[in-house]
């Protein structure tokens, strides 16, 4: 099974799913013969070379190589994870998915799940009841439209110890699925529990389903802390979740970007103000979990902070993140669209600065949306930003300071995976520095191949667990012999070949790495399943993109059976000259032993020798 889903259970999702529909929402496909053509959606290009089979439900380019079935298709196109791609063609196709019913399921889950809705409608009454008027107020005050304080799902807390105790107890809800939900806490000096959040505007967390798993609660007077939020839970882990992405990840891939802020107020006026593309952190650094989140959707991300010293901590914590993350794949790095960080080019992450004493929930209200979209057009790489505070911080007025801000920038740079970036920023910190470019230039380089270095050391000693890119990288391989390649193609487009061949070949028998995987998860297929039914059982894209270039060949066997019939001759004279090696060698030992099992060996030799002169005698004539 691929990540818990059966085969079967895939193949009816992907029987149902209609390519052309599918592909056809994001590339204007043409009919060619059998396929569709259209100009590839993952890569720039003038003549069409994306190609889709809708009758095996798989796309292949032959410009840049990509290639799948619908599951991957959606998961390079919206940038999802192999499970969420099967949920959300699932029930686009209205298959029902098998739930895998544990005790943690069924139980805590879902129970916690059904908690937090009853807890979010809960807080949302009361925040349009006529209790919640100081916070309808408050909201105004603040500048927020109530259709998007609707739009977010904004609630109150009402005041007092235990309102959200005695709603949830007529609602079959007990203290102990409050507490562990985050919702209500025990009493310190006395018996029974309290709710965790009293007389606060409520912002409710979601998840990528629209499922509220959390609650920031902000206080509306002098009350501290200013914000109060929920505990992590197994619904909720704050470095694994950004506020508003299941509302600004559309927005995200329409413009390319993810913005992020770092309040609840802040995120959504900028909403309001039309950038929708906007996630508020959580009150977190940046890990690495978000920024693949973030990664699904864009391929720049632009952090808005304020100009204190909060926000410059801020950053200096996302940089120190990053390098960790840099160090780990040898400075050329990315986030995949599951997730990890991996070895594939380069993702932008700038950060935009706004005056001191504004947030973007003020600058906004005061300045307008125009004011904050040049701020975001004239948005620094993170390295930059975090170069000038290396100068900044030291005193460049004494040696010491100069020699040690030298040594700091140097290791700056060595990090940065850009080239010309990097040139521009020895530039001008050579300049603050008043040393030579060329020299800081060359000992930030001599600090990236130490690292680089030391990492190809690890990855031989075994010490790094992260893998350089996906399995089998088909820019690695080799091109696979005509004989093996055609071999494959007929393997996947006949039932005939399968069903004669197959017994008679082993992986060990096919040179191209490739080839290999795709005929060892020909082997291990289930019967009935379809070839393109294979892509869940390769290792890698490569060689599902590989499966996918094969799928799409159009080829016609109109003599299938005289090759079949010939390749298995073939194959049978290969185990029989394999099984007279392998005897002749144990005939030799047994003799060697005295072993009596000597002249069951020899017979069985000569009835091969026997069998292939007949052989050679039908073909000669003789």
């Amino acid at each position: 099974m691929a990540a818990g889903f059966s085969s079967q259970i895939l193949d009816e999702i992907r029987s149902r799913v209609d390519m052309i529909e599918l592909v056809g929402q994001s590339v204007n496909l043409k009919r060619a013969g059998e396929n569709w053509k259209g100009l590839c959606p993952f890569h720039t290009e003038k003549t069409p070379s994306f190609t889709v089979n809708p009758k095996r439900g798989i796309f292949h380019c032959f410009g840049c190589g990509v290639g799948g079935d619908a599951f991957g298709f959606l998961m390079r196109q919206d940038r999802l994870g192999f499970p969420e791609a099967v949920r959300t063609l699932a029930q686009r196709a209205g298959v029902e998915l098998p739930t895998q019913r544990t005790p943690e399921s069924d139980g805590k889950l879902e129970g916690l799940r059904r908690v937090m809705a009853l807890a979010a409608q809960f807080y949302t009454d009361a925040l349009w009841a006529k209790e919640g008027a100081k916070a309808q107020a408050y909201i105004e005050s603040r500048g927020v439209d109530l259709e998007v304080a609707r739009r977010f799902g904004l609630g109150y807390a009402p005041d007092g110890w235990n309102a959200l105790l005695s709603h949830m107890a007529k609602e079959g809800v007990t203290d102990a699925e409050l507490v562990s939900a985050g919702l209500a806490l025990p009493r310190q000096n006395a018996p029974g529990f309290y709710d965790r959040f009293r007389g606060r505007l409520l912002f409710p967390i979601r998840d990528l389903q629209a499922r509220v798993v959390a609650f920031g609660g902000r206080a509306m007077g002098a009350e501290e802390p200013k914000y109060l939020n929920s505990p992590e839970t197994p619904l909720y882990v704050k470095g694994q979740m950004l506020y508003a992405l299941d509302v600004a990840r559309e927005g995200m891939r329409q413009k390319n970007r993810a913005v992020v802020v770092e309040g609840y107020l802040d995120c959504l006026m900028a909403h309001q103000h039309g950038f929708t593309e906007t996630v508020a952190a959580l009150g977190t650094a940046f890990t690495s979990a978000q920024l693949g989140l973030l990664r699904r959707y864009a391929d720049e991300v632009v952090s808005v902070f304020d100009a204190d010293a909060a926000g410059q901590k801020a950053t200096s914590r996302l940089e120190e993140m990053l390098t960790d993350v840099m160090d780990l794949r040898n400075l050329g790095w990315s986030v995949s669209r599951t997730g990890s960080f991996e070895k594939a080019g380069y993702f932008p992450i700038k950060v935009a600065v706004l005056p001191e004493g504004h947030d973007p929930d003020s600058f906004l209200r005061a300045e307008g949306a125009q004011a904050l979209q040049s701020r975001l057009d004239a948005a620094r790489s993170i390295l930059d930003f975090v170069l000038e505070q290396a100068l900044g911080e030291e005193d460049l007025t004494t040696p010491r300071g100069r020699s040690t801000a030298h040594a700091r920038v140097a290791l700056i740079l060595s990090r940065v995976p850009n080239a010309e970036e990097a040139t521009a920023l020895a530039r001008e910190a050579a300049r603050k520095l008043g040393v030579d470019s060329t020299q800081l230039w060359i000992e930030a380089q001599q600090l990236q191949g130490a690292r680089a270095r030391k990492g190809g050391q690890d990855r031989q000693a075994g010490t790094t667990a992260a893998p350089d890119g996906p399995t089998g990288s088909a820019q690695a391989w080799p091109a696979p012999s005509l004989s093996e390649r055609d071999l494959l193609l007929m393997l996947l487009h006949t039932e005939e070949a399968r069903t004669g061949l197959l017994p008679y070949l082993e992986e060990v028998q096919i040179v191209h790495p490739g080839l290999r995987a795709v005929l060892g998860a020909l082997r291990r297929a289930p019967e009935g399943v379809a070839p393109e039914g294979l892509m869940a059982d390769l290792p890698g894209e490569a060689e599902r993109s590989l499966l996918a270039a094969l799928l799409v060949e159009q080829r016609e066997w109109s003599d299938i059976h005289i090759q079949v019939t010939d390749l298995q001759k073939r194959y049978d004279i290969r185990r029989r000259k394999q099984r007279i090696r392998e005897l002749s060698l144990a005939i030799t030992q047994a003799q060697a032993t005295g072993d009596p099992a000597v002249a069951g060996l020899q017979a069985e030799l000569q009835n091969l020798q026997d069998l292939a002169q007949a052989v050679r005698g039908m073909v000669t004539g003789r």
